[in-house]
This record gives structure tokens, C-alpha cells and sequence, in this order.
């Protein structure tokens, strides 16, 4: 299968998945202890580029979820996915709360911004849907000014460093989803590229796979940061289901880089 006929397989799949993944982002918000966490959180990752209001990209924004916070804190920040239906939800949203984003549809493996445009690249949850990971992480350098940041969010999505009790307790939540909703909603027909999915490097990544790029990149000062606090205020307000088939299992983290000055 050619690259562009990959990238559109994966450009109907966010598509048709869009609305139920907005809805579950939605559930990592919906009380002020989340709110708070992530706010300190990305605070906390972005300080070292000062105080002031920062250009800030989020590749692969889906439904928003980091755009509209970096906005909320003040930032100036521009969204780009693949995902028509995607982006129409994050301009919803951020119109809904009266912030200022720049949504546009774009490859996140080859961006349409000059070099040195941002103080801070990020995404959540991207890297493991993309054909070219090395290849974009290049290109997230090539567009951080020099001593910008990169802030990488992603997770192992797959069973096979579970437990047998871990992956007991996933089956179990999709059965209790599957009896109160009707259905398991991130599964099943319509999931555009699940017989292209060899062709992706990874089903979920570990962060020594992601300092490793981004070391290749030329990054500095790389490090890996917690996220377990953010993980424990899930679990406060997500139902039963949800808590049993993410958080209780896979593992998540943050990387963040430097680009030399």
C-alpha cells in the first residue's frame, strides 16, 4: 500500500471513530481535580520557555484536548490532524469556550509551517499511529525554534506486558461496556486501517522507543516524566468500565526534549 493511500485509510478511520473519541477525551476533564492536574502538569512543561504567552503546536490534535488547554493557560496555539471531523469537534469546542486556536488539516509527518515557528511541539497519543515516527519527529524539530520544546504523550495500547489479572480486568470492562452501551464503541466495523496496521511501526510505544528517536533527532536533555497523578484522578471519576479497560492497565508516560540553542 502507498504512503498516501495509508495516510487517507487513517484519515477515514479518525473520522468514523471521532465522535466517541472526543467523548472519552471529554471524561479526562470533567472534574476540577483533573482540570487542575493538567493544568499544572503542562505548566510545568512549558516553563522552562518563560512566562509569557508561547507559539505552541499540537500535532495530531484530535478533538483539541491539549490546544484548548495550552489556550485556556494563555498561550497562542495552533492544532493540525488529518481528521476533517476531528478538527470540526476542536473548533466547536474552542468556540464553546471562547478561545483563540488555529485549527488546520495537515500530516503531521509533513508539516506546513516554516522552520523555527514554535516555542513547543506536542501531541498525546499520536506517535503510535503514524507510519514514519522518525520521520516526524524530525520534522516537530525542524519546526521548534532553537531551545523549544518537544512534548511527546503515549502510551503501550497493547496486551502483551499485562498480566493475566490486568488483562482479566480489561476484558472485564469491555464486557460491562459492551452490556450497558450496547456495544464496545472503539471496536469493530468501520475501523479504517485495522488490516493496514502491520504497515504502522508500532501498536503502542514504550518511552525508551521515543527517547530513542528522539535522541536520533538531535533532542537534549531528555526526560521522561510521571504521569500517575494524573492517572489516580481518573480513576476517581471514570466509571467501572472505563477504569478497567485503560486506566488499570496500560502504561503511559511524557517525554520531553530540548532543541539546542
Amino acid at each position: 500500500m502507498s504512503s498516501h493511500n495509508l495516510k487517507q485509510r487513517i484519515t477515514e478511520d479518525w473520522d468514523w471513530r471521532s465522535r466517541e473519541y472526543a467523548g472519552r477525551s471529554d471524561m479526562y476533564l470533567q472534574t476540577e481535580k483533573q482540570q487542575r492536574l493538567w493544568h499544572e502538569t503542562l505548566h510545568g512543561l512549558v516553563a522552562p520557555q518563560g512566562e509569557g504567552p508561547l507559539d505552541i503546536l499540537d500535532v495530531g490534535t484530535g478533538p483539541g484536548f491539549l490546544a484548548l488547554q495550552f489556550a485556556r493557560m494563555g498561550h497562542r496555539v495552533s492544532g493540525l490532524d488529518l481528521s476533517p471531523n476531528m478538527l470540526e469537534i476542536a473548533a466547536k469546542k474552542a468556540a464553546q469556550r471562547q478561545l483563540m486556536c488555529t485549527f488546520l488539516q495537515g500530516d503531521a509527518e509533513a508539516l506546513p509551517f516554516a522552520d523555527h515557528s514554535f516555542d513547543v511541539v506536542a501531541n498525546r497519543h499520536l506517535l503510535w499511529t503514524l507510519p514514519r515516527p522518525g520521520k516526524a519527529i524530525r520534522e516537530w524539530m525542524r519546526v521548534l525554534k532553537p531551545g523549544g520544546r518537544l512534548l511527546i504523550m503515549d502510551g503501550d495500547w497493547t496486551n502483551r506486558h499485562l498480566s493475566r489479572k490486568q488483562k482479566l480486568r480489561i476484558a472485564m470492562g469491555h464486557t460491562l461496556t459492551f452490556f450497558t452501551k450496547g456495544k464496545i464503541p472503539w471496536k469493530g466495523k468501520g475501523r479504517g486501517y485495522d488490516d493496514a496496521a502491520h504497515l504502522l511501526p508500532f501498536s503502542g510505544v514504550d518511552p525508551g522507543k521515543v527517547i530513542a528517536l528522539m535522541e536520533a533527532a538531535g533532542l537534549q536533555a531528555i526526560e521522561e516524566h510521571d504521569v500517575q497523578h494524573l492517572l489516580a484522578a481518573d480513576a476517581e471519576s471514570f466509571p467501572l468500565a472505563y477504569r478497567w479497560s485503560f486506566i488499570d492497565s496500560h502504561r503511559r508516560f511524557i517525554v520531553a526534549g530540548s532543541k539546542a540553542e
